[in-house]
């Protein structure tokens, strides 16, 4: 085989990836709201849901810059913003779930500034890194974590498998700190 042909393949092979993939994924990214009565529908942002399970596509690229489909990554929907939360309202969501009254924890990088941190993570301690802040509800092995995350993508909050890598860890539990001013 000389080397024109083996590129030739490579290409077409390439081709039949992007064209075999599912069509849904690519259509009705206008829904508003996303039905959770079993019928599958889709988000803003093109996910589709069924049953109140949101399904997207992980993507990756190789060395060489193609796009790669890795895996179906699901979560539960658990609600959208909650009521009187702000339009980034990861802290929130968060605060108003563990029933923390401090409104200063609507903003995410008051989460790291006001809880003691520590070095690894666990079940019970929040996430945090710059404007955003999520919850490790449990262990999901390979270091995987199964987290609550308020705002986690297309309006939806949700519980899912993350990698929190890059991420501060504080113990909301603990109480605020002293030193901290009141707003």
């Amino acid at each position: 085989m000389n080397r024109l042909n083996i590129v030739g393949a490579l290409i077409a092979l390439l081709l039949a990836t992007f064209v075999a993939q599912p069509a849904e994924a690519y259509t009705k990214r206008q829904a508003k709201h996303v039905s959770q009565s079993g019928d599958c529908s889709y988000t803003n942002d093109g996910r589709q849901v069924c049953g109140g399970t949101i399904e997207t596509r992980a993507t990756a690229s190789d060395a060489t810059t193609n796009r790669t489909v890795l895996a179906a990554d699901q979560g539960t929907i658990i609600g959208t913003r909650p009521e009187g939360c702000p339009r980034t309202y990861c802290g929130c969501g968060l605060r108003k779930f563990l029933g923390l009254s401090d409104v200063r924890l609507n903003l995410a990088a008051n989460w790291a500034r006001l809880f003691p941190h520590e070095s690894a993570p666990r079940a019970g301690l929040a996430a945090v890194r710059s404007g955003h802040v999520m919850y490790i509800e449990a262990a999901a092995g390979n270091g995987q974590w199964m987290i609550r995350d308020y705002n986690s993508g297309g309006g939806l909050s949700r519980v899912h498998v993350r990698d929190v890598r890059g991420y501060a860890f504080v113990n909301p539990h603990a109480q605020l700190a002293a030193n901290a001013p009141k707003l």
